[in-house]
């Protein structure tokens, strides 16, 4: 006899329906002539605060089959099959805070009277699913500057309100919406209310869909335990009214893994197609005390002006914990089994940040990956390095049109950005150029390839390169490390006048009096 259950199936109790259930077989359309149920493609986005540090992130040399995934990337390097890899986002200038916000899911700073490009996604894939979308955060919101707190507006360009509590949303999504703590601590266990439902069903079900109710079943458990744990963990015989409240979550690295787990369970569970989630403001002024940091991130991202080796590698252990994050969310995508693939197969993961150069608030090279198949919207397994710089409303573009809103611009962009799905591109070539040094008693003009220091010890260090010379060293202030914009110029030929000495045998230039691109754009003359 032939069985079959709707696409909005739950477990009940005997109050009613109350957990959601992911794909299984028995869903799928039958074989008297209809066509077979297609997966839901979802979108996800994972901000990540505060830029990073280019040289442990950036991709150089590398070609689109053919490279190696950078420091940074190494937490997450075994999904490398399901990235898209994407370098030369973003233009020319500087960004603040506010700006990289709105930018990294809004195209442009400026684009502040239309909806950010997950809410239009969401207003066309939402369908009949329980929450159109979610806005998720870690951090709680900064009053001196609003805008640091919001990736997602509304039609109205107006931020939209995010949801830190991993147990509200918990309850948005599996129980009854309680949010009287008291009242809690008095449900007894979800899964227990709908046992007898989950037996019937087991009993009905195929091998392969009694694995998958099986692995949801025990996932659900798992979050209510986490969640459990959590809670008891915030519980002090202390009197609170003596305690300050701390600038960080008491156990932060439980709290994000479970709000990720609780994003891939309801997007596996079709109770949402739409996640945006922020691991922090933009300015984040969380202390990482659990992974002995006692600087905020703030602080430590400008490691230019407040440079030491301890700030540098706190630094970069705290980027390195948002990578593992990104790591943990597309490992626990790709477990869940969903149709005739994962989660992931079936998903579009957006994952970044709205800056480059963490101390310079640089506006391009800006870190974005894709992950996940998007039902065949997207050729993973690539590194993408564009020729010339491109604005992230490109990338938004293209996106929104795969997802079948009917567009032709967004944020300024008319044109999508190629190659997302194996289309051509053009891909990046270092250009023909000269390279040479003159001296003159203090002043020294140089023409090559600006970089940073590879040296952590010397992060705050520039060198230009040479052709069968000994590089030029670049040791400034922050005045003319700022003013100059040397971290948007690194990568690129120019020529360099200033004035300096020698160091270790090295010619090393103290002050810089003028910096000409020979490709590239100068600063004062972009508004980025």
């Amino acid at each position: 006899m032939n069985w079959q259950m709707d696409r909005r199936s739950f477990l009940r109790s005997a109050a009613g329906p109350l957990l959601p259930l992911p794909f299984l077989n028995l869903m799928e359309s039958t074989a008297h002539g209809s066509e077979q149920t297609q997966p839901p493609v979802r979108f996800m986005t994972l901000f990540k605060p505060n830029g990073v540090h280019p040289p442990s992130w950036n991709i150089n040399g590398g070609r689109e089959f053919d490279f190696r995934m950078s420091p940074l990337m190494q937490p997450f390097a075994k999904h490398k099959d399901d990235l898209l890899i994407l370098d030369n986002m973003g233009d020319f200038g500087f960004s603040s805070h506010a700006n990289s916000t709105r930018r990294f899911l809004s195209g442009h700073h400026k684009n502040t009277n239309s909806a950010s490009v997950d809410q239009l996604i969401a207003d066309k894939i939402g369908g009949d699913t329980p929450l159109r979308s979610l806005e998720l955060t870690t951090e709680g919101l900064f009053p001196n500057q609003i805008g640091c707190s919001y990736i997602s507006y509304d039609r109205h360009g107006d931020p939209i309100p995010r949801e830190s509590d991993p147990q509200l949303i918990f309850d948005r999504l599996f129980r009854n919406p309680m949010r009287n703590t008291a009242k809690r601590a008095s449900m007894v266990s979800l899964l227990d209310r709908v046992a007898e439902d989950a037996r019937a069903l087991n009993r009905k079900a195929g091998a392969e869909d009694r694995q998958t109710l099986q692995q949801y079943l025990s996932v659900v458990r798992e979050t209510e335990k986490r969640l459990n744990n959590l809670d008891a963990t915030e519980r002090s015989p202390l009197d609170v009214a003596t305690l300050e409240r701390p600038l960080a979550p008491a156990n932060l690295n439980e709290q994000v893994e479970s709000m990720i787990d609780l994003i891939a369970l309801a997007l596996w569970t079709d109770s949402t197609r739409c996640v945006t989630y922020m691991l922090g403001n933009s300015n984040s002024r969380m202390i990482f005390d659990f992974l002995g940091i006692t600087q905020q991130h703030h602080y430590l991202s400008h490691f230019f002006r407040n440079f030491s080796r301890q700030n540098l590698d706190a630094l970069l252990k705290i980027s390195l914990w948002h990578m593992e994050k990104f790591d943990y969310l597309l490992t626990r995508m790709k477990s869940f089994k969903d149709h005739h693939g994962s989660l992931l197969d079936h998903s579009v993961v957006l994952y970044g940040s709205g800056m480059g150069h963490s101390d310079n608030h640089t506006a391009t090279r800006i870190p974005i990956v894709l992950a996940g198949g998007g039902g065949g919207m997207l050729k993973t397994g690539r590194y993408v390095r564009y020729a010339n710089n491109q604005q992230i409303g490109r990338l938004h573009l293209s996106l929104l049109q795969k997802f079948g809103v009917e567009t032709k611009a967004f944020a300024g962009s008319s044109q999508p950005l190629p190659g997302l799905d194996g289309s051509d591109f053009a891909p990046y070539q270092e250009r023909p150029f000269e390279s040479w040094v003159r001296r003159t008693g203090d002043q020294i003009e140089v023409q090559g390839r600006l970089r940073l220091s590879d040296n952590l010890d010397e992060a705050k260090i520039f060198f230009v390169d040479v052709d069968q010379r000994t590089v030029v060293r670049i040791e400034v202030s922050f005045r003319d490390f700022h003013h100059f914009n040397l971290a948007y110029h690194c990568g690129t030929p120019i020529t360099l006048t200033g004035t300096g000495t020698d160091k270790g045998g090295q010619a090393c230039i103290t002050k810089i009096k003028q910096l000409q691109s020979l490709f590239g754009k100068q600063p004062g003359t972009q508004n980025g």
